[in-house]
Formats: structure tokens, C-alpha cells, sequence
């Protein structure tokens, strides 16, 4: 319980970043998550090393509206050793309706943070213009049918992460009052 409550977003990270066979370590335990149908309604795209560079350069082409909007993207890409494009990939499936899977995509987005905290690293997920921009999407060869779910930043935590204040018990959306009487039909 107290890995779960202490989950924090580490937003200053450094080399090293997860090599190839974590990164595939953690990927695989976003196969765990809920996924009706088994349908893995998303996929993974990794950009390590000089990947980052490209990744950044696409991001200004697409985004900047000028040359020090252009650097400050260039700078984001280089936040963490690893960034994971997490991409949402819906199924055509009847029984399945796409809000479902893309919950799913959600959830197999968090579970690869926690396995990436699970193998000691840090991490944090982006969306932004950078996630809603169709043209960027092409360009990262997704698909009509595919959208950005979020970028996973992965790397050292560079900086001791603090707590920050989280609703206690009483302040949470939790209810208890629904009663199976409120079924009964008279």
C-alpha cells in the first residue's frame, strides 16, 4: 500500500534512463491490466538516444510558433533519457465500445510508470498540443484510427521527490450510502 500511496511524478530526471530489456520488462506489465476481450487497444513507441532529437524536431515543426518556442521543445525532449509514446489503438469490436479501450490504454499508460518506479526509475506523463496535434500524429506513424494517449517520460529521478498533499479519507469522492433496499420494487 505504501508503494501505491507514494507514487510520484518525478519531473527532473537523468541518465540512466530503462535500456531495451526493461523498457520491454515494463511494457509487458501493461498486459496485465483490464482489457476486455483482450483487444490491447494500445501500443508503445520508444525514443531513446538520438530518437529524442528527431522527436524534438518534429515537435517544433508541428508546434512552435517561433524560433524560442522551437528551442524550449527541443529542451523538453532532452527532460528524460527514455520518452514512451503511449498510443491509444482502438479495436473495431462490437462488444467492446471504444471509451472501454481507451480506458484500457489509460490504464496500461500507469501500470508502465509503476513498473518503471517498481525497477527503481522515475517517471512522469505528458500530453499537451503535442499529444492533439493530427499532423505530429502522422508523422509518428500512427494510424486514422490512433491517437496520442500521453508521453512517458522514464529516467533517474535527478531530484528527491516530495510529498505532495493528497485528500485524506473524509475528502474523497467515496460514497456508502447506496442500499440494496433502494432495489426493491414494490
Amino acid at each position: 500500500m505504501a508503494y501505491l500511496n507514494e507514487r510520484r511524478s518525478a519531473p527532473i530526471l537523468e541518465a540512466p534512463g530503462p535500456g531495451r530489456a526493461q523498457i520491454q520488462e515494463i511494457v509487458t506489465c501493461a498486459c496485465s491490466v483490464p482489457d476486455h476481450r483482450r483487444l490491447v487497444p494500445w501500443r508503445v513507441i520508444a525514443v531513446e538516444d538520438g530518437s529524442r532529437e528527431l522527436l524534438g524536431e518534429l515537435w517544433a515543426r508541428h508546434l512552435a510558433e517561433s524560433v524560442n518556442e522551437a528551442a524550449s521543445l527541443m529542451r523538453n525532449v532532452r527532460r528524460a533519457p527514455v520518452i514512451l509514446v503511449c498510443v491509444f489503438s482502438p479495436k473495431q469490436q462490437v462488444k467492446v465500445p471504444r471509451d472501454e479501450q481507451l480506458i484500457t490504454a489509460g490504464l496500461a499508460s500507469y501500470t508502465i510508470l509503476m513498473a518503471a518506479n517498481a525497477l527503481g526509475f522515475g517517471g512522469y506523463w505528458r500530453t499537451g498540443r503535442a499529444a492533439y496535434n493530427r499532423p505530429l500524429a502522422e508523422e509518428l506513424g500512427l494510424e486514422e484510427h490512433e491517437s496520442i494517449a500521453g508521453y512517458l517520460y522514464l529516467g533517474t529521478v535527478a531530484e528527491p521527490l516530495t510529498l505532495r498533499p493528497r485528500p485524506t479519507v473524509d475528502k474523497l469522492p467515496l460514497d456508502f450510502a447506496f442500499q440494496a433496499s433502494a432495489l426493491e420494487c414494490n
